[in-house]
């Protein structure tokens, strides 16, 4: 089969009255692109599958539903990886749509030959990747960078929102962690900003198209498996460790990032009504207590955040 230009990846489970929504709104946003369309199925109880098989041949669409059995997200997004034929790859997800920036982000990533390609939050984003998106001379900011200004929260990266060359994923062997219930995403981003040489910026101001959005609470509180995020930053850390020998990465992580993904983690247990005694004692056997130790290239207000939770956690408000 010849090849598309994109692959657009959609895990599904149990919209069974969302799903033509969701999959016209993603073949108007690939209008005018050689895109085929993946859905992957979670093990839905409804007719999500029936549904989406429907859909895909009423707009006659170039794709197919993967029946993944009973699984979770990070598991459906390896088997849509392993199953697309597309150039290039991106996900749409349910819960948060973005429209208008596919073209873009396809110009961007086939003009400057780009394995990674995300788009803007802000104006000021905006004006300086117009800036690097005019020639190709122009030095752009590597992935470290990036990384650098993710960890001190001066920018944010959507996987809802992003372009990779699926040559690139396969070549670095990056998947998903199936095995991670929360953190696979970010563990996912970081793992592609470490590893890409040529990554960009689009011109392309994100805007969720939030009235097509499927509007869902958290059905169980998520208490402590909310640490996994934990691990997935101690596989970056990892990989940081092996990649960036000559940076000051992976001092930046583990004693910034972290600090503050233990302290995240804190505030979600706390929230899902987990005593401040029963987290105390998860941090000290799993060991992560050990990495709330912050020193001089700590972040002040994270500096303040671990300060009150060791000295008076009774006190500590998220």
């Amino acid at each position: 089969m010849q090849p598309s230009e994109l692959s657009i990846l959609i895990p599904t489970q149990n919209v069974e009255k969302e799903i033509a929504r969701i999959i016209v709104f993603a073949a108007e946003q690939a209008k005018g692109i050689d895109a085929e369309f993946i859905i992957v199925d979670m093990g839905s109880t409804d007719k999500t599958v029936l549904e989406a098989v429907l859909q895909i041949k009423k707009l006659n669409l170039r794709g197919f539903v993967v029946q993944n059995g009973v699984s979770n997200v990070p598991a459906a997004l390896n088997t849509a990886i392993q199953k697309a034929n597309g150039k290039y790859i991106t996900f749409f997800f349910a819960r948060r749509l973005y429209r208008g920036h596919l073209p873009v982000y396809l110009e961007i990533a086939n003009r400057l030959n780009s394995d990674f390609v995300f788009g803007c939050i802000t104006k000021e984003e905006l004006r300086a990747a117009e800036r690097y998106a005019i020639s190709t001379v122009i030095r752009r900011p590597s992935g470290v960078h990036y990384i650098r200004e993710l960890i001190h929260k001066e920018r944010r990266i959507d996987i809802a929102a992003v372009l990779l060359r699926r040559d690139f994923i396969l070549a670095k062997q990056l998947s998903f962690d199936e095995n991670c219930p929360f953190g696979y995403a970010e563990e996912f981003l970081f793992q592609v900003l470490i590893f890409s040489d040529s990554l960009a910026q689009a011109p392309a101001l994100l805007c969720r198209e939030k009235d097509l959005e499927l509007k869902r609470g958290r059905t169980e509180p998520v208490g402590l498996k909310i640490f996994s995020r934990v691990e997935a930053a101690l596989r970056v850390l990892d990989t940081a460790k092996s990649v960036c020998t000559e940076s000051e990465l992976p001092a930046q992580i583990e004693k910034n990032w972290i600090p503050l993904v233990v302290m995240d983690c804190i505030d979600i247990a706390l929230r899902d009504g987990i005593n401040y005694r029963s987290i105390k004692d998860y941090l000290f056997t799993s060991g992560y207590e050990k990495f709330l130790v912050p020193d001089r290239r700590s972040d002040r207000r994270l500096k303040l955040r671990i300060l009150t939770w060791k000295t008076a956690p009774w006190l500590y408000r998220v």
